[in-house]
């Protein structure tokens, strides 16, 4: 059934918790990808047999009314005919474009589900390997190998790039302080940082007076 490849990697993605994440599907995700490819096909054939059953129609009609009442039934006879050829193709053409038009509406629905599928389960599994990051405190190398065993290489390559990136930033923040102040450490309590507006501050070292942007 459509969409049902897509379904088994939602169910999966609900499996991760804090300290677990299954290991990465990836004949799963290669299953949702090549639905998808194959659907957006089908789409695109379809339409395209509209254009031309829209012009092979349109040919044959008059052709067809001309056959079916010969020259001496007079115009009228032609006339009638021609109407009723029309009548037809248009008809035809109506059920026609009604099939396509439910057929490429589920298609369209199921890819856009299964792209949504996609992300979320990507997502899910990102959102673990950011927490994973905190809680070893930034550091790739302390990660079990039990976990890294799960992971994808575009994973394992992301992991290493959000740590590179967070003390990339670490460093240049400590660059701007006075060189007293000592070196941050962020991940020291293996927490997310905070990601409210509005957040309490305790401070651990006295910085004299602070003057911010709004005074």
């Amino acid at each position: 059934m459509l969409g049902d490849e897509a379904v088994r990697l939602v169910k999966e993605a609900k499996d991760i918790t804090a300290d677990h994440i299954p290991a990465y599907n990836e004949e799963q995700v290669r299953l949702v990808a090549q639905e998808t490819r194959y659907l957006w096909t089908r789409i695109e054939e379809m339409y395209a047999s509209l254009g031309q059953l829209t012009e092979s129609q349109g040919e044959t009609a008059e052709t067809e009314a001309a056959t079916a009442h010969g020259p001496s039934q007079g115009d009228g006879g032609r006339d009638a005919a021609m109407a009723a050829s029309q009548q037809t193709y248009a008809l035809s053409q109506a059920e026609h474009r009604n099939n396509v038009g439910g057929q490429t509406t589920l298609y369209a629905q199921t890819v856009a589900r299964n792209k949504r599928c996609l992300l979320a389960y990507h997502d899910r599994r990102a959102k673990f390997l950011r927490s994973l990051m905190w809680n070893v405190h930034l550091a790739p190398s302390m990660v079990p190998g039990t976990l890294v065993a799960r992971m994808s290489p575009s994973e394992q390559t992301y992991m290493r790039e959000y740590a590179r990136l967070n003390a990339s930033y670490r460093d240049a923040v400590e660059a701007q302080l006075i060189p007293s102040y000592g070196s941050l450490d962020w991940a020291a309590n293996g927490e997310l940082p905070p990601r409210d507006l509005l957040i309490e501050v305790r401070v651990v070292r006295d910085c004299g007076e602070i003057v911010t942007e709004n005074g």
